[in-house]
């Protein structure tokens, strides 16, 4: 059975947009951190936990019916008891992701804190560009080429982003993500890597006109 990788990308981007549609403008007040806290939405966590279920059935089927593995190499029953390892690292790893990844965004910026609890942060004054992917539903806010933080458009609470982004964010560079997250949907508008901000020619020094 062939399967198109294009159907399956148009039925991927659909997705990213239903989840984009069922977000809630505002996330939850973070005490610790004095911020808000933004997470995966509903919508998403629940696909998550239905794939997750789909994942370990197939994998209780081929781990507990005994004719799956009759008159099969010991090669082939090793393959499969690898696969089934595998699909449980998946389910386990796509239901963690969507119940303890989140960002936190306050007055000093933003602080990614990934399913293990791991912390990445970022500054406002270090953020010098940024790079929206609607099709992996993905923001990333970049510092320099080796520093970027990468929040999802999944999550809830990007109306709070924006205001805390108004406040602290370079302005220029605020009126650009500004637009790019409100054109979004609205006929997918090219929605390039934005360059870093550079000086005033007139600051230039050294070069020709």
């Amino acid at each position: 059975m062939y399967a198109d990788p294009s159907a399956a990308q148009a039925v991927l981007k659909q997705l990213n947009r239903w989840y984009r549609k069922k977000a809630e403008p505002h996330g939850t007040i973070d005490h610790y951190y004095r911020g808000t806290r933004m997470s995966y939405t509903a919508a998403y966590r629940t696909v998550m936990f239905l794939f997750s279920v789909v994942m370990l059935s197939v994998d209780s089927v081929l781990y507990f019916v005994p004719d799956v593995f009759a008159d099969k190499s010991p090669w082939v029953i090793l393959a499969l008891k690898i696969g089934w390892v595998g699909i449980i690292l998946l389910a386990v790893l796509a239901l963690l992701r969507a119940f303890r990844e989140s960002t936190v965004v306050n007055d000093d910026g933003l602080i990614k804190i990934n399913f293990l609890g791991g912390e990445a942060r970022l500054k406002w004054t270090e953020i010098s560009s940024f790079r929206i992917k609607p099709d992996d539903n993905s923001v990333s806010l970049i510092k320099n080429a080796n520093t970027k933080l990468t929040m999802s458009l999944s999550y809830d609470g990007w109306q709070d982003f924006r205001e805390m982004a108004a406040r602290h964010l370079n302005p220029a560079l605020y009126q650009q993500l500004d637009y790019a997250l409100a054109k979004l949907d609205t006929k997918r508008a090219d929605l390039p890597t934005i360059k870093k901000l550079r000086p005033p020619k007139w600051f230039s020094f050294g070069r020709g006109n």
